[in-house]
């Protein structure tokens, strides 16, 4: 158990005379307290205060709650965050982050779990089993590919695909039959082993899940819920884009998702100079349009699920109005990417798969 005072060392600053409340296995660490130094113990540990240093709890949980304020390296069996936590996280289980969280920091751990609304700025590593590359869900895709490479297509407009032949001769925009996202498939076949890539959100825990079994690191920055802030508290364009402040050539693989539907074409690019600055020579870049007919009324996060199938989930949470683009004016756009391939998913979404000469 946590032993008080011999726990927190002689390095704690406690402005409260009741620093600690222990309840049956578990200590607690109340709002008013505010501990500075090195806390090691054998329970579990809740924080509603405020705590800087590291702590160390290797078989047992940690939960930062609510109103909890954390700057900490941490070590742990398992751990939830609730709170404000800037920090490194190594959990030998899990870490759950709930929708409360403003997380910064990296997380090493066995599995994690993310609820939508969650404000992150993550670098994640799961341990990762060799059989992962063999799953049922890659190989339904495959399938599905190849069913839909032998089933008759439906294209696009004329004037759609004229304008994306002109630009490549091999880009094709075709209707996708089965449910399978192909160009997800083809991002993560054309990813390295090691690979590091970063996803825009918005915050999806089963596609953080998917991909950080898939890659060797994947960096989070939910750049939907930073606009949605600009916009609510009238903060200033370039206090978004100083989020994605990576250094040159960070990543094999970009996720933008549909986040250019959210900002008018000056914006994009902006976003579009700095993804080409961030991203790798050879490096890829996913994009999702919604057409016109599937814009709903807030902002959706596409979900991953079995067989690499796509599904909408709202995020009511989220205030942004949205942009309709042609193919078009897509392509012109992401100009200084090369596109790959392109579909039009059943459900009105364009899906375009980008790389960097």
């Amino acid at each position: 158990m946590l032993k008080g005072l011999s726990i927190l060392r002689k390095t704690k600053r406690a402005k409260s005379g009741n620093s600690l409340v222990s309840m049956g296995e578990k200590t607690i660490i109340g709002e008013q307290v505010s501990f500075e130094g090195s806390m090691r113990g054998n329970e579990d540990l809740l924080i509603n205060g405020s705590v800087k240093g590291s702590i160390e709890l290797h078989d047992y949980h940690l939960t930062v709650a609510p109103k909890g304020q954390v700057q900490a390296e941490i070590y742990a069996k398992n751990v939830t965050i609730s709170g404000r936590l800037v920090g490194n996280i190594k959990a030998t289980c899990k870490v759950d982050i709930t929708k409360e969280a403003d997380f910064s920091g990296e997380i090493k751990a066995k599995h994690i779990s993310v609820e939508d609304g969650a404000y992150l700025k993550a670098v994640i590593e799961l341990d990762r089993e060799p059989q992962k590359k063999a799953e049922p869900a890659d190989k339904t895709a495959e399938q599905a590919a190849s069913r839909s490479e032998k089933e008759p297509l439906t294209l696009v407009s004329d004037a759609e695909s004229l304008a994306i032949s002109a630009h490549h001769p091999w880009e094709d925009t075709s209707l996708e039959p089965d449910p399978a996202s192909n160009v997800v498939r083809l991002f993560l076949e054309g990813l390295k082993e090691e690979g590091k890539v970063l996803d825009v959100g918005p915050v999806c825990g089963e596609n953080i899940s998917f991909f950080a079994q898939r890659v060797k690191r994947l960096y989070v920055c939910d750049m939907f819920l930073r606009l949605d802030q600009e916009r609510r508290k009238s903060l200033p364009i370039s206090w978004v884009w100083q989020h994605l402040d990576y250094p040159p050539q960070s990543f094999d693989g970009i996720l933008l998702w549909n986040l250019i539907d959210c900002l008018d074409d000056n914006e994009v690019g902006r976003l579009v100079e700095l993804c080409h600055n961030i991203v790798r020579s050879g490096g890829m870049v996913m994009v999702f349009v919604l057409a016109e007919q599937a814009i709903r009324t807030v902002v959706n996060s596409f979900v991953i699920g079995e067989g690499i199938q796509l599904d909408l989930r709202p995020q009511p949470h989220l205030d942004i109005p949205f942009h309709i683009r042609q193919n078009r004016e897509v392509l012109a756009l992401l100009a200084p990417f090369i596109p790959i391939k392109s579909f039009i998913y059943q459900k009105g979404l364009r899906q375009f798969l980008f790389q960097r000469d």
